[in-house]
């Protein structure tokens, strides 16, 4: 039986240009704008971020929160390479079904053989083997 490791796989990227600053920093001037009641370009002076930074952290923010979004594209990920596990071990369980399936018949063929030939070659003489043994001596 052969070893098949699956490839690594990868997530998409998101598209775009990542980020700089990461997700903890993003919440952060994020928290700062909607708790706190700072405006854009407060934040922005604050954190050394453009106002358009600020803005685009802030809608992703309103949106659906920054860390369920990244929680969400690794669970999806992790469905995706799971499934794809399972997927690879059904395969391998058919291949391994149909080898003891062949073998199985292969066997039970041989058996019926030996004693096929058991009984052919059996010392016992009977009227049927000692005609046979007359006609391979002529």
């Amino acid at each position: 039986m052969e070893i098949f490791t699956p490839p690594e796989v990868k997530p998409k990227r998101p598209p775009g240009r990542r980020s700089k600053h990461s997700v903890e920093y993003q919440l952060m001037v994020a928290r700062k704008c909607q708790d706190e009641g700072m405006t854009y370009r407060e934040a922005a002076r604050t954190f050394g971020l453009s106002h358009g930074s600020v803005y685009a952290i802030l809608k992703k923010y309103r949106k659906d929160g920054l860390k369920a979004r990244r929680k969400e594209t690794t669970t999806k990920y992790a469905k995706e390479v799971e499934n794809y596990r399972h997927q690879n071990q059904l395969r391998e369980l058919k291949h391994e079904i149909a080898e003891l399936y062949l073998e199985n018949l292969m066997l039970k063929k041989a058996l019926s053989h030996s004693l096929r030939t058991k009984k052919e070659r059996s010392s016992v003489i009977t009227s049927e083997s000692l005609e046979r043994s007359s006609e391979d001596v002529k």
